[in-house]
This record gives C-alpha cells, sequence and structure tokens, in this order.
C-alpha cells in the first residue's frame, strides 16, 4: 500500500510541475523536453529486460557505456548546429561535408522508417500485455493495422490532433523510480537486499548486444531539427541539458532495477517484461507502464512518421510528397515486421542511426579539416573522427539479444 502512495503521489508532483505554467513557459524547458522525451520514451521499458538477459548484474556499466557513446555523438550533432548549419545556409560549406551532409539525410530518412516500425511493434506487444497475453502473430497484426492507419490518414488528412504527452510520461517514469527506489530501501532495511547472480562474465558477445541497443538512448539528434522555433544557443544548451537528465535517468533506473533482476523474466514476451517485474514493485504500476507505453509508442511513432515523410519529401525535392511518404514508411514498416521479431527490429533501428551518425560525425569531421575558422580544428577533426569509428562500429557489430 506504502509502495502505490509513493508511486502515485510521485507520479503527480512531477506532471503537476511540469504542466505548470512557469515551466511550461520556460523556452529552455521547451526546447529541452523535446529531444529529452525522445531519448526517455518507449525504449526505456524495454532496456532493463534485455539487459539482464544479456549482462546481468553488469547492466549498469553497459547502460553508462550506452550513455556515453550517445553523449560523444550528441557531441559531434552539436558541432554541426553551431558550424555546418550557417555554412549550409551561405553556401560555403566545403563538398566533401555536404556530401555527407546529403548521405545522412537519406540515412535518417530509413532510420525513420526503422524506427516507426520499432515503436510499433512495441505497441502492439504491451497493448496484448495490458490483457495478460504475448502472441507475435496477433502483435504483428496489431503492428500492420496501425501501420495501414498511418499510410491513408497520413496522405488524405494528415496528424493535426495529436498533442504531446511528454508531462505524463514523464511523470509515470518518476513514479516508477520513486517505487524502485523504495523497494530496494525497504528489502535493504529487511535484509534480503542482494545483487542477483551472475552465471558467468560478459564477453564480445553481450557487448555486441549491448551495442545493438543504441536506439534506446537515441533522439537527442531532433535539436538539429528545431531551428524554426529555436536559436541555434538554445538548441544546443537544451540538447546537453536533454542527455545529462536521461544519462542520469537511465543509470538510476537500471541501478534499482539490480535487486528486482533476482524474480526471474517470464518464459514469454521479454521485451515487456518489465510490466510483470513492476507488480513486485507497487501494485498499480503495472497499468500505469502499459499506458506510459501505448502513449509512448504511438506518440513517437506518429511523430517519426511525420519527420520521415517531411524528409522524404525534402529530399527528393517534393517528387514525393508528404501523403506518399507516409505510404512509403508504412510498406517498409510492413516488410519489417513480417519478416522480424522484436529483439532484431530494436537491432535494426539502432543500427540505421548508427549509420546516420555516422555520416553526421563525417560531416563534422570534414568541416573540421576543411575551415580554418574553426577553432582547435585538427583536435576536433581526430575526435569526431573517432566518434564516427565508434558509430559505425555500433552499425556492424550490433546484434539482436537472445529472446
Amino acid at each position: 500500500m506504502t509502495a502505490n502512495i509513493i508511486v502515485i503521489v510521485a507520479t503527480l508532483l512531477v506532471t503537476l510541475l511540469l504542466f505548470s505554467k512557469p515551466v511550461e513557459k520556460s523556452s529552455w524547458w521547451s526546447a529541452t523536453v523535446i529531444p529529452l522525451a525522445s531519448i526517455i520514451g518507449s525504449g526505456f521499458l524495454v532496456i532493463a529486460p534485455i539487459l539482464q538477459m544479456s549482462v546481468g548484474r553488469f547492466a549498469v556499466l553497459a547502460i553508462i557505456v550506452l550513455v556515453s557513446v550517445a553523449y560523444a555523438i550528441g557531441a559531434a550533432i552539436r558541432f554541426n548546429i553551431r558550424w555546418v548549419e550557417p555554412k549550409l545556409a551561405a553556401g560555403t560549406l566545403h563538398a566533401s561535408a555536404w556530401a555527407f551532409e546529403r548521405f545522412s539525410g537519406w540515412a535518417l530518412a530509413f532510420a525513420y522508417i526503422v524506427s516507426v516500425t520499432y515503436y510499433l511493434t512495441l505497441f502492439g506487444d504491451f497493448m496484448l500485455r495490458g490483457v495478460d497475453m504475448t502472441d507475435q502473430t496477433l502483435s504483428r497484426s496489431i503492428t500492420t493495422a496501425v501501420l495501414i492507419f498511418i499510410a491513408f490518414y497520413g496522405k488524405h488528412r494528415g496528424f493535426n490532433f495529436l498533442d504531446k504527452f511528454e508531462a505524463l510520461k514523464l511523470g509515470i517514469i518518476a513514479g516508477l523510480l520513486a517505487g524502485l527506489a523504495w523497494g530496494n530501501w525497504t528489502a535493504w532495511q529487511e535484509g534480503i537486499w542482494r545483487l542477483p547472480v551472475q552465471e558467468h562474465i560478459p564477453g564480445w558477445h553481450e557487448m555486441r548486444i549491448v551495442l545493438g541497443m543504441l536506439i534506446v538512448v537515441q533522439g537527442f539528434e531532433t535539436s538539429r531539427y528545431l531551428s524554426e522555433k529555436f536559436p541555434p544557443s538554445l538548441r544546443i544548451r537544451s540538447m546537453r541539458y536533454a542527455q545529462w537528465i536521461s544519462g542520469i535517468v537511465y543509470v538510476v533506473y537500471i541501478a534499482l532495477m539490480l535487486y528486482y533482476f533476482n524474480y526471474p523474466l517470464p518464459s514469454s514476451g521479454q521485451d515487456t517484461a518489465i510490466v510483470t517485474l513492476s507488480a513486485h514493485v507497487a501494485t498499480i504500476l503495472p497499468i500505469m507502464l502499459v499506458s506510459l507505453a501505448l502513449i509512448a509508442q504511438f506518440d513517437a511513432a506518429i511523430a517519426d512518421a511525420q519527420g520521415g515523410s517531411g524528409l522524404l519529401e525534402e529530399l527528393s525535392k517534393k517528387r514525393i510528397s508528404q501523403g506518399t511518404g507516409y505510404i512509403i514508411i508504412a510498406v517498409g514498416g510492413l516488410l519489417i515486421v513480417w519478416t522480424s521479431n522484436v529483439f532484431e527490429i530494436i537491432t535494426y533501428a539502432s543500427q540505421a542511426f548508427a549509420i546516420y551518425y555516422t555520416l553526421q560525425s563525417m560531416v563534422a569531421a570534414m568541416t573540421a579539416f576543411n575551415h580554418k575558422d574553426i577553432p582547435n580544428r585538427w583536435v576536433k577533426f581526430v575526435g569526431f573522427s573517432l566518434v564516427a569509428s565508434i558509430a559505425l562500429a555500433v552499425a556492424i557489430f550490433g546484434i539482436p539479444a537472445e529472446g
């Protein structure tokens, strides 16, 4: 009973705080909440069980690796906001950087297709988990229905009716963290707290699985595409804030989950196992997490479908209309969803974004190499080349969890 109260109070306090007028009217929060909500989205709910299956008690180290890689890539994106965008607008960007920038646009368009599929696959899985079911065919059918809806509604009507639910999503996550903290404290007081049993030391295979989960901490790049709303300095600062906040939340979350890794995972539906595990924290959490998952998945899928269709229109110089873009995304999603399981889709999404990040890092490296007005440009060239190599390694070596 106490755990339920703590979860509900924490959820309400954070939600009301984020809905308050001072926060809503704050320019830095308005610019921060978009990448923050993208980073702490649907992947937040699947990362814990996947890490438990892959690396067990080393999960905290694994999430620190993911967050660190993401922050290094974020530095390249922030550099591009500061230096590449003005040169693009002035037409002075070096040809090599311009070529990588162009390729990265097409890579991002493909990444959007995979990410929409990723979100909606989890949508189907969590919807079934809400009625205590796990059925891959039925989940794929739900995903198919939503993809078809997106294709035809997007083409004929457009999505102008959706509001963001960032405050509610972050409020529920705050409630989960508060419940986990209380559960850990109670177990410690009762003398039953312990780390989970580790059957073997994670090796290269497990590290490849961790690399395949980059999609979970992806989303910070959205700051790059908010130039119509916010100036460059604010986008750079807010992206940094979003990565700091999300990094702390992810590390704390996984650390608090270690004790609960002692409970067995369900024999099926491991991607939604957090719902089952959360019942050990507070009886109200499974309902809240299913609600969070459905909101987060659908909202994120629509947002990426909008972004992807708009990007396809821009890259094709309007030969592909935004309405046709929705259909292309849906068709691509259908091909992926009926040929892959959820763990493979997570890895495909990570690899697609890793390719985009590789190209963006190369844009930064080539810009630093070719433009003498950039301070410490040789250091930046070497640093961003290294970041590009890391992102490329994610694309090449990342593999699905064995669920």
